[in-house]
């Protein structure tokens, strides 16, 4: 299987490859253990739930081709339990069936990923203005506390921020993030912004996994040089959306989530553009 790039890139913007290389590493070993360790998942269900984790973090990159008999003698499954697995894949848009070919981890794109964060503000922002319409004095605690958490972390804008840094401060991100959307009353939506979300990751790691990597220590001139990713790491922007919520002021928040979405777009292109003209520089 491919593994992350080896070469050194001229701009440091990129070196968020790597930390997001460490994190999905971390995530994926979290989840795996989890999976093999519950007993009541039946042959089909382990292998979907192993597969799809192993594409969603990219440990099967974009594009693989899924040989039967290679999958079924890495994950030991059977080849009946094994398709009824790819075709439930297949149906969450995980991977694709070409015909005369057999089934490929579907591709990755800059322009399918900024659809994806564009479709999911829409559901965020609608369940944000739920959460403050039925969000009690307990929700509001919730908010101020898991904020407290998040400010307390080391921001990636840091010189001193390590790997294990970023990840506590990932996750107290989403923590923060749930917390904000937690008094919501629509689950469907919640389930749709959750599959938004996996995907989102999935094609955002297979962006800059695919491309080369930097040293680790190189990660503070990297969000130096890039306006987008320094804003994003710093607490303000989320502070600001903290006060919005809690004042129940809807344009407010619907502007900073406009704002965030904005930001994070603008960074994956400059992202997607380093890996481009790296790309043809090594070409040359």
């Amino acid at each position: 299987m491919p593994a992350e790039g080896a070469m050194r890139a001229g701009s440091g913007v990129v070196c968020k490859a790597n930390i997001t290389f460490y994190m999905l590493r971390y995530e994926w070993n979290f989840m795996k253990g989890n999976i093999l360790q519950n007993d009541k998942l039946s042959k089909v269900d382990c292998a979907y739930e192993l597969l799809k984790n192993d594409i969603l973090n990219v440990k099967i990159p974009p594009d693989t081709p899924l040989k039967m008999t290679w999958v079924q003698k890495q994950y030991n499954v059977g080849s009946t339990p094994l398709r009824e697995a790819l075709t439930r894949l297949e149906s969450d848009h995980l991977v694709i069936l070409q015909p005369n070919k057999g089934y490929i981890v579907s591709p990755v794109s800059i322009d399918e990923l900024t659809e994806l964060y564009r479709a999911r503000k829409l559901v965020k922002q609608h369940l944000l203005k739920e959460a403050m319409l039925y969000g009690d004095k307990n929700w509001e605690a919730d908010i101020v506390a898991m904020h407290y958490c998040f400010e307390r972390q080391l921001s990636p804008v840091q010189e001193t921020c390590r790997i294990d840094d970023f990840i506590a401060w990932a996750q107290s991100h989403d923590a923060f993030d749930g917390a904000l959307l937690a008094a919501h009353r629509a689950p469907w939506l919640k389930r749709f912004y959750t599959l938004t979300t996996e995907h989102i990751r999935r094609q955002g790691r297979g962006l800059r996994i695919l491309m080369p990597t930097v040293e680790w220590q190189e990660f503070a001139n990297s969000v130096k040089k890039s306006q987008a990713l320094r804003t994003l790491y710093s607490i303000e922007i989320y502070t600001e959306l903290k006060d919005a919520v809690l004042n129940r002021d809807f344009d407010m928040v619907a502007q900073l989530v406009d704002k965030q979405v904005d930001l994070v777009i603008t960074a994956n292109n400059e992202i997607h553009e380093l890996k481009e003209r790296s790309n043809k520089g090594g070409a040359n």
